[in-house]
C-alpha cells in the first residue's frame, strides 16, 4: 500500500537532488576553507583584469589629451594614486567576494544536512514496515 508521507518526502529529495543537490555537492567536495580560497583568488585574477580593462578605457577614451598632460604630471603620483585605486578597489571587491562564498558554503552545509536528515527520516519510515 502506498504511504502518502513517504511519497511526498521522495519527491523532495528527487527535486532536491536534480536542483540543488548536483551543486551543493560539488561545493561539499571542498573543505571550507580550499572552496573560500579559490574562489578568492580567481576572483582577484578576475577583478585584476577588469581594473586593467577599465583603466586602458580610461586612458584611451582620450588618448591625445593624456599624451600631452604626461610630460606636465608627476609620473611617480599618477602610478601611486593609481596603485591606491587598484588595491581598494581589490580590497572591497576581494571583501564582497568573501562573504559570498562563505555564504554559499555554509548555505550548501545547511542543504545537505537537511537531506541527509530527510534520507535518515525516510529510512526510518521503511523500516516501521
Amino acid at each position: 500500500m502506498l504511504n502518502q508521507d513517504r511519497i511526498i518526502l521522495m519527491t523532495k529529495l528527487a527535486a532536491y537532488e536534480e536542483d540543488k543537490g548536483k551543486k551543493s555537492s560539488v561545493i561539499m567536495g571542498y573543505f571550507r576553507g580550499d572552496y573560500v580560497w579559490f574562489h578568492l583568488v580567481k576572483s582577484i585574477i578576475c577583478g585584476t583584469l577588469a581594473f586593467g580593462i577599465i583603466f586602458a578605457m580610461y586612458i584611451f577614451y582620450d588618448f591625445e589629451v593624456f599624451m600631452t598632460e604626461i610630460y606636465k604630471m608627476d609620473l611617480l603620483a599618477f602610478g601611486k594614486s593609481v596603485l591606491i585605486k587598484y588595491f581598494v578597489s581589490i580590497g572591497l571587491y576581494s571583501i564582497i567576494s568573501y562573504a559570498v562564498y562563505s555564504y554559499q558554503y555554509a548555505k550548501a552545509k545547511n542543504n545537505t544536512a537537511l537531506y541527509r536528515s530527510n534520507l535518515a527520516r525516510l529510512s526510518g519510515m521503511y523500516e516501521k514496515l
